[in-house]
């Protein structure tokens, strides 16, 4: 099934914006998409410091896993 574009658009005065477009708009895009913005913007971020091709990673800072018996 094709999916159907969508284009939403707004103009207001930024004394007037507040985050209900905003919200509005990133819930009617589904996961998969706030996912793949979110991850772009990463990426660009990474091209803007200079670091083309590297892949980025996620931190981690977990040291122990223990499972609680009970």
């Amino acid at each position: 099934m094709k999916r159907k574009k969508v284009v939403m658009a707004r103009i207001v005065k930024l004394s007037e914006s507040n985050d209900n477009w905003d919200i509005k708009f990133w819930q009617r895009c589904g996961a998969q998409t706030r996912f793949s913005a979110a991850w772009k913007c990463i990426d660009e971020y990474y091209k803007f410091k200079g670091k083309n091709g590297v892949q980025p990673r996620l931190q981690r800072s977990v040291q122990n896993i223990e499972q609680i018996q009970g």
